[in-house]
């Protein structure tokens, strides 16, 4: 029988509460309460509510690299992996207040630190699975040999997350699988190897 450890149960009680109340008005005492335990073991494992906060998004953080990891690695041309990406964010963190609070800094639920800190181990996670599938880009000869994998991840990222808040916030006039298989187009034309021109043809 699998026991729940201390931390664990404090993090699952957190998670409850950050998402019923938000980081601003959760408190220590809130998740000691919800976990069946006292502030005393709280910071046993956790030095301040910032860090139980953090450890609640990286639990759901994991959950969605589940599903980003399976999204790409398909046997798929790298730039259907991407939008596959895409879209597989615009679910997930339409479905995940809190997960999405924390990436866009939403104000009324997490504080401006907090949020940064949070967004920024998600965007290192998500820029990891974009440098991981251009590699494999590469190596498979989708991807051309000529291009910065540490550059066009970042800026993959960027684009990529603009799709997905414009989704989010109803904020774009174009429709989202519109807007994906725009992105497709454009990253696919930039990414993929092109064949070498053959002597004497023009340039």
């Amino acid at each position: 029988m699998t026991t729940t450890s201390p931390r664990q149960r404090l993090i699952e009680a957190a998670e409850q509460q950050f998402r019923r109340f938000g980081y601003r008005r959760a408190t220590v005492e809130d998740v000691a309460r919800a976990a069946d335990t006292g502030k005393g073991s709280f910071y046993l494992h956790f030095a301040s509510k910032e860090d139980a906060y953090v450890a609640v998004v990286e639990a759901s953080l994991e959950r969605f690299m589940v599903k980003a990891e399976a999204a790409l690695h398909t046997p798929a041309p790298v730039p259907q992996r991407l939008r596959a990406l895409v879209a597989v964010t615009a679910e997930h963190y339409g479905d995940d207040e809190l997960l999405r609070a924390s990436l866009f800094g939403e104000a009324a639920l997490v504080d401006g630190a907090v949020a940064r800190r949070t967004a920024d181990i998600q965007r290192a996670r998500i820029r990891e699975l974009l440098v991981e599938a251009l590699q494999a880009g590469k190596l498979e000869g989708s991807v051309r040999e000529t291009v910065d994998v540490a550059s066009t991840s970042t800026l993959l990222f960027e684009v990529g997350w603009a799709v997905v808040r414009a989704e989010l916030d109803s904020s774009s006039d174009l429709p989202f699988d519109v807007a994906l298989d725009t992105l497709n187009d454009i990253v696919g034309l930039g990414l993929i190897a092109r064949a070498a021109p053959e002597e004497g043809a023009s340039k």
